[in-house]
Order: C-alpha cells, then sequence, then structure tokens
C-alpha cells in the first residue's frame, strides 16, 4: 500500500545513537507536575484512579486546577539528588515528563503562561535535571504530551470546519513547543510522545510525520517513539503495512510482552512499568499504595524482559514523582536497590527493545 506518511524505514536504525540507545538497557522514567501536590485526594476524598488525570475524573474547575502552581515551590526540590538516586539504580537515561494532559510545562515555556516560570520559585526544572543527570554520565529523554486539555483549540474528535480550523492551530501551538525544547535542551536524546490515541491526532498523520522528521533535522540521532506516529489511515505505532513507525515500539505500558510475542525479537522496543500498578503520578491512597510492586516483582519482570532476547534493551522504571524529595520514600528506595549491579547494570540483568 502506497503511504505517504507511513513508516520512515522498514529496518532498524543501527546509527551510533541508536546502538547507544539500546545499550542502555535500564532507565528511570519521572512522572511529575501539579498533579503531585494533591496526589490523588481532591476536598478530602481520595479519587481511585491514576492521579494526575485528578482534574478530569474529579472535575476540578480549571481556575482551582491552574491556582496549584502557586504551591509549586520546589522549596526541597534538589536535581542532583534525583540524579544520584538514578545512578544508584543502575540507570543510564531518564524520561521525565515535560508537559503531561493538564497543559502544565516543567520549562519556562514562550508559548504558554502555564509554565514554570510563573511558579513562586521560576525555576528551570527541565534545565536543572539535564545538567544534573548529564553529568553523571545519564542521557535524558522528553516526554511530551500532545493532549493537552487547557488548550482552547485542542479537539477529541473534528466534527466540522470549525474544528479543523481550531485543531490545526492547536497543532502549530504543539510544534512550535516542540521546536522551544529543542533548541532549548540541545543535548536531548530522545523524546517520548503521549496522548495521540484520539481521532483528531489520527486524522492528521501527517504532522506526527512532520514532528519526528523535524526534531531529527534539529537533533541529530534523536530517538523518537512510536506512540508519536499515526499513518495517512490512521494506524497507530505500526503502519497500515505493518511497518514500525518511529524508532522502537512503546506500546508496553504497565505490562510486558508476552513469552510468545515474536514481534520483540525483530524490533525495538521498550516496557514502561509503573512502581505502583495503579497511577503514573504519585497517589497517596492506600488504593494505590496497596499496588506498589515488591523488589522480587521488579527483578522477575526485568528477568523476564531479559529472557525474551539475548540483547536486550531498556526497561524504564516508572518513579511517580512528589514536590518534595520525599518523592522517593523507603518503600520506593527500597524498591530500586536490587537493579544495581556495581555502578550500573551487568549482563543480562535488565532489558529494553530486541532484536
Amino acid at each position: 500500500m502506497d503511504l505517504k506518511y507511513g513508516a520512515s524505514r522498514e529496518n532498524p536504525r543501527e546509527d551510533g545513537a541508536m546502538q547507544r540507545f539500546r545499550g542502555h538497557r535500564v532507565g528511570q522514567f519521572i512522572h511529575w507536575g501539579l498533579y503531585a501536590l494533591p496526589a490523588g485526594r481532591w476536598e478530602g476524598k481520595d479519587v481511585e484512579f491514576a492521579a494526575e488525570f485528578l482534574p478530569r475524573v474529579a472535575k476540578i474547575p480549571q481556575q482551582r486546577w491552574e491556582a496549584l502552581a502557586n504551591d509549586f515551590t520546589l522549596a526541597d526540590f534538589d536535581a542532583e539528588r534525583w540524579a544520584d538516586t538514578a545512578v544508584a539504580m543502575g540507570a543510564r537515561y531518564m524520561t521525565i515528563t515535560t508537559k503531561h494532559h493538564d497543559g502544565f510545562c516543567l520549562w519556562p515555556s514562550a508559548h504558554t503562561d502555564f509554565h514554570m516560570g510563573n511558579t513562586p520559585s521560576g525555576r528551570d526544572v527541565l534545565g536543572e535535571l539535564v545538567a544534573a543527570y548529564e553529568a553523571r554520565g545519564i542521557d535524558v529523554n522528553f516526554y511530551y504530551s500532545v493532549l493537552d486539555w487547557r488548550h482552547p483549540d485542542w479537539r477529541f474528535t473534528l466534527e466540522n470546519d470549525a474544528d479543523n480550523l481550531a485543531f490545526a492551530r492547536y497543532l502549530d501551538f504543539a510544534m512550535k513547543q516542540l521546536e522551544e525544547l529543542a533548541e532549548r535542551y540541545p543535548s536531548v536524546k530522545g523524546f517520548w510522545f503521549d496522548g495521540t490515541w484520539d481521532e483528531s491526532v489520527k486524522a492528521n498523520g501527517w504532522w506526527t510525520w512532520e514532528v519526528e522528521r523535524m526534531l531529527k533535522e534539529r537533533l541529530p540521532g534523536v530517538v523518537v517513539n512510536s506512540r508519536l506516529r499515526a499513518d495517512d489511515l490512521g494506524a497507530r505505532h505500526v503502519d497500515s503495512n505493518g511497518h514500525l513507525m518511529g524508532d522502537y515500539e512503546s506500546g508496553y505500558e504497565r505490562r510486558l510482552p508476552e513469552p510468545w510475542d515474536t514481534s520483540v525479537a525483530t524490533r525495538d522496543w521498550e516496557a514502561c512499568m509503573t512502581i505502583p500498578q495503579a497511577s503514573w503520578g504519585y497517589h497517596q491512597g492506600p488504593w494505590a499504595q496497596s499496588t506498589l510492586k515488591h523488589p522480587w516483582d521488579v527483578v522477575d519482570m526485568i528477568a523476564h524482559c531479559t529472557s525474551l532476547g539475548c540483547g536486550g534493551h531498556d526497561r524504564p522504571l516508572h518513579i511517580p514523582g512528589r514536590q518534595l524529595p520525599a518523592e522517593l520514600r523507603p518503600p520506593r528506595r527500597r524498591l530500586l536497590g536490587p537493579c544495581r549491579g556495581g555502578d550500573r547494570p551487568q549482563g543480562g540483568g535488565v532489558a529494553r527493545s530486541q532484536r
């Protein structure tokens, strides 16, 4: 089938940057934003759903949600300590949420007023994290949500010409933010996209193609996940001809490939596994805390990933961030211990993709 916006290649990348990404094998995925403050609880009631979806699930008025930025003080945030934790657990790369679905940005973006620059500290969280992690030899990747509940031009579906015009404006906004991230942080090694499942995005596969092209032109060697992409017909991750879009498959979310999934032997992939099964962002409620994985569960899952092939690539441990360095409370610190193997993971101890 002839596709204009399908996979950019039929075979996996073999350049040095991709080889480095494969070699990382285990990473740290930090999910952090305003939702870390209420932490799944609103007006004294725990909401039994992922903490980062709280504003939608609890139907919180936009003005009240945005007011949380005044309490996002970062009084005890220390990027150096976070990076030291990554070193201790043996992580070779880190992915940080630059903007989640609520639209709040962890950098001072010129394209919105809902960002770190307008919080009490005014600090550039991304800049501090990039500097701290890279100083320790850990590559940094950026998570970016295409979905944006706050933006007036976001559309879930495109029902008429007005929707199409509004969403075109939104896509221009998102492109400008991504260009801004590439310009401000040129050492970033990868982009991890999310929030691309709605019909509005699937109807604009050309835009996902252009985003990938733009990033790779501005940041030679940058690695992009499959979740960004949609083809001419709206197929996601894998195009309508069966070829992987992006550089690695990122469809394994809070689950691992099945032992009989032979596709993992033919393409690069990544499995993102949250420490609490119930939420990506930090949730303080007993409902979420009861799903915290035991350290040996994590070891077992890492061994499972590694068993799927002889080379192995990464599997990021997903850490729900709090505003304070209590973000790694004792149970989480103990959990990360078994991932250590001297200064770094030893052969066979971790996993990501496989070919």
